[in-house]
C-alpha cells in the first residue's frame, strides 16, 4: 500500500477519473441550452403581447398557454421566425412584459408604425383564418 495521499494529488487522480467517465458516458455532463429555443424574457413579452390583444373585447384568443407553446416550438424550429420575432420581441422592451393587460393594450394601441405592424404580425403568424373567411379585394 503506498504512503498517504496529499489533497492536490487526490484531486489530480480523481478529477482525471471523473474526466473520463464523462468522456465515455458514465457521468453526465452538465445541461447545455438550446440556442435555438425562445429566452424567457422574449416568451414573457410573447405572452403579454397576447394579453394585450386579448384585452380587447372584440378578441378572444382562446388559451394563451397552448399558443405561447406552439410559437415556442415554431421558434426553435424556423430559423427565419426567429429571425423576425428577435429584434420584433427586443424593441417591445421588457418593461412592457411587466404590465397589466390593459395597461399593455393601450400602449400597444398608441404605437404607431412598424413596430406596431411587427408586433401585430408576430401574434398573426399563428392564428389560421376561418374556413367561413372570404376575402373580398377591391380595385378602383
Amino acid at each position: 500500500m503506498p504512503g498517504p495521499l496529499t489533497r492536490r494529488q487526490l484531486l489530480i487522480r480523481t478529477g482525471g477519473a471523473s474526466v473520463a467517465l464523462v468522456c465515455l458516458g458514465a457521468l453526465p455532463s452538465g445541461a447545455v441550452a438550446d440556442p435555438a429555443a425562445l429566452t424567457s424574457a422574449r416568451a414573457a413579452t410573447y405572452a403579454a403581447l397576447l394579453d394585450a390583444i386579448d384585452a380587447d373585447p372584440a378578441y378572444a384568443l382562446g388559451r394563451h398557454d397552448l399558443v405561447e407553446e406552439r410559437f415556442a416550438a415554431l421558434y426553435r424550429a424556423d430559423e427565419s421566425l426567429s429571425a423576425f420575432a428577435d429584434p420584433v420581441l427586443d424593441a417591445l422592451g421588457s418593461n412592457f412584459a411587466t404590465l397589466p393587460s390593459a395597461a399593455a393594450h393601450a400602449e400597444l394601441a398608441g404605437w404607431n408604425g412598424q413596430r406596431k405592424a411587427d408586433a401585430l404580425a408576430l401574434v398573426e403568424l399563428l392564428f389560421e383564418p376561418s374556413p367561413d373567411t372570404h376575402t373580398v379585394v377591391f380595385t378602383v
